[in-house]
């Protein structure tokens, strides 16, 4: 099979915003050929993939409806461009109250870090909202030696330090 081919097939895989950002990225006569291919899988009757990935980008419900010291207790040890991602997603009801639960310092970073950063890529944002109300939902994990881990990426083993 082509690159080109191969590559139709990933991307036919991926939801139409992040299809689209990839295709708008590379030359015109690449996508012209990609396009092509594309519309052979949708002809051949392969389903684009991504479709429940859609539906959870277009249904930001529940975050919305979040306190801002529940999103406060999750964000509260996440990296600053982190917290200024999630905040970038869209214009949240809850962004000042959250906000104001920051120490002052740590607030200014949060915003520094936001200014010119843009809403994050299709693909991050569905990551940051799936994260964040998988989190919401369910309290975190308790790790082995009894402490409770923090933060988004808490679900990964603890990694220990390596040894020879």
């Amino acid at each position: 099979m082509s690159g080109h081919r191969q590559a139709a097939v990933a991307l036919h895989a991926l939801t139409e915003a992040d299809r689209a950002a990839i295709l708008n990225d590379l030359p015109m006569p690449d996508q012209e050929m990609l396009r092509g291919y594309l519309e052979e899988l949708q002809a051949l009757g392969f389903e684009s993939g991504g479709r429940e990935f859609d539906a959870l980008a277009e249904t930001p419900a529940g975050l919305e409806a979040a306190s801002a010291s529940a999103l406060f207790s999750v964000l509260e040890h996440e990296p600053t461009m982190l917290v200024a991602q999630v905040l970038a997603l869209q214009d949240w009801s809850w962004k000042a109250e959250l906000l104001a639960l920051f120490p002052s310092a740590r607030r200014e970073l949060i915003r520094a870090a936001g200014t010119g950063a843009g809403v994050p890529a299709p693909a991050r944002a569905r990551f940051l909202r799936g994260a964040l109300e998988a989190k919401l939902g369910r309290p975190a994990p308790a790790r082995a030696d009894g402490a409770t881990p923090v933060g988004i990426f808490s679900s990964r083993k603890w990694w220990r330090p390596w040894r020879r």
